[in-house]
């Protein structure tokens, strides 16, 4: 499928200095909504000094197979 939209990863400049901070514990997950689109919608979540979730990035994945992962 030349042309179409495979995978796309956001992650915010905020997320990143967060992710340098609280990079001890990270989730990865890909189960929470599959949209009209056939897309999972992946979180990638860490844990603050306050011991509250934080964001560092998400992410909209077409095949949850190895290559769409590299």
């Amino acid at each position: 499928m030349k042309g179409d939209l495979r995978n796309v990863l956001w992650i915010h400049p905020r997320s990143r200095v967060a992710y340098e901070e609280f990079h001890d514990v990270i989730s990865f997950d890909t189960t929470y909504l599959i949209n009209r689109y056939k897309y999972s919608f992946a979180s990638i979540v860490g844990v603050n000094h306050h011991g509250h979730p934080t964001l560092f990035g998400c992410a909209l994945v077409t095949n949850e197979d190895v290559d769409s992962f590299r």
